[in-house]
């Protein structure tokens, strides 16, 4: 019989205890990851979006960056917040500790595995192979701390013909069909306005470093995940994926609109645009309503969606005229009455300026105390039993925990000396 040590027990114990009958309080005291550590040595946007979200529910994350570059974001400007802070690496970072470590040399690597034995979880985006290299892998560590939820992020996964290559989002996206499917009709190839592909891929990896954590209440063993963002965005075609795996069905870019739902796209008006979605029949009828054709739906071409599919040359050319005798407002303030759904179509700073936007307090404002700067970033969009999780701290500088995390490992101050000297390590101060 196996006899689980106790640092294996206490996860058990805290989800027998959290699940009893005889709770005191039902209210939550604390954030749901708070006292989970996390070891990030991660780099541009989908894996630090992953492990971002983790730090806005209570994680401890470190940061792992390379001595002089760190993570490259820093650099991807203007515009800059200060001389080591991009606004696209503020977009992601925020709330966690960075520390500088050069991980090829013998030192680093044996700081890599002191932080490693310390935590729940370590997340890396590497090519698949690079920490094998410094015996940095999940194999070579996982008898050290069985505990320990091992995530790595990459390309195409960590084994098959493509797994060595390295992936970006924009030649993720075009190879997985996402680019294939965007854009007018007959036009040029068009990306995703942000970088969809990272940001779903980062929400894979989330989740399963969550689903892991629960799992290790059960069981009491870490594991390892393995996210690949072509499989990411394979997943992503949803529908536009069922249609051709079931039906034959290969999607071509249809602008705004929709293959299988009409009307459910962009319409000129007589000063912008508006975005109309009946999804159903019942939404058509109130917008032919809407629109003064309450007559619309008893015509035997347009009765039923699938009905409107099959003729929707003839009914997009009908509202299309229509859409554009009016404006944007007006189209929008009259759909409030029925339905249907009608959108305009907001720039960013509409976006923000939005009255939900607004109510629900979405902006964050932290302060860089090294660079003196503060940063507004968009805030956790889930709220706990109403609450915000409002657990923002700046993005850092690079290096700036260096030594408070040397330190909190044993390091002593001088044996941090020649770490520096050695150039093993960085710190900002």
């Amino acid at each position: 019989m196996k006899v689980m040590r106790p640092s294996l027990l206490q996860p058990m114990l805290r989800s027998v205890i959290s699940n009893t009958v005889h709770i005191q309080s039902k209210t939550l005291s604390s954030l749901p990851l708070e006292g989970v550590k996390v070891v990030d040595m991660t780099r541009v946007l989908a894996a630090p979006y992953a492990t971002m979200n983790l730090s806005d529910l209570g994680a401890d994350v470190i940061k792992v960056e390379r001595p002089g570059i760190g993570d490259e974001t820093r650099k991807w400007g203007p515009p800059f917040l200060s001389p080591t802070l991009s606004n696209y690496f503020a977009c992601c970072n925020r709330n966690k500790r960075s520390i500088v470590v050069d991980y090829t040399t013998h030192d680093g690597q044996v700081i890599i595995k002191k932080l490693m034995a310390q935590s729940d979880v370590f997340v890396e985006n590497l090519k698949p192979g690079t920490l094998k290299k410094y015996k940095l892998d999940y194999e070579n560590i996982k008898s050290s701390n069985e505990e320990l939820i091992f995530a790595s992020l990459s390309g195409y996964g960590q084994d098959g013909p493509y797994s060595k290559q390295g992936a970006y989002d924009v030649p993720l996206s075009a190879e997985g069909g996402l680019m294939g499917i965007t854009g007018p009709v007959d036009g040029e190839p068009v990306k995703v306005g942000v970088a969809l592909t990272d940001i779903c891929s980062g929400l894979y990896l989330y989740s399963s470093i969550v689903a892991a954590l629960y799992h290790r209440t059960k069981t009491g063993l870490g594991q390892q995940i393995d996210v690949s963002m072509f499989l990411t965005q394979l997943s992503m075609l949803v529908n536009v994926a069922s249609n051709y795996l079931n039906s034959g069905i290969i999607a071509k870019p249809l602008g705004s609109s929709h293959l299988s739902i009409v009307p459910y796209q962009a319409f000129k008006t007589s000063d912008a645009y508006v975005v109309i979605a009946a999804n159903n029949d019942s939404q058509f009828y109130d917008l032919s309503e809407a629109v003064g054709w309450p007559w619309l739906p008893s015509n035997p071409m347009f009765s039923t969606n699938e009905l409107r599919v099959e003729n929707s040359e003839e009914l997009l050319k009908h509202l299309t005229e229509r859409f554009a005798e009016e404006t944007t407002e007006y189209w929008v303030d009259i759909a409030s009455s029925f339905s249907f759904t009608a959108a305009p179509i907001n720039n960013i700073q509409e976006a923000f300026e939005h009255p939900q936007a607004i109510h629900s307090d979405i902006v964050k404002t932290v302060h860089n105390e090294v660079d003196d700067v503060d940063i507004k970033v968009v805030g956790h969009p889930v709220k706990f039993n109403g609450k915000d999780p409002n657990n923002y701290t700046a993005p850092p500088v690079l290096g700036q925990h260096t030594i408070n995390i040397l330190q909190d490992l044993g390091y002593s101050d001088e044996e941090i000396r020649v770490l520096q000297k050695k150039n093993i390590i960085q710190s900002a101060t």
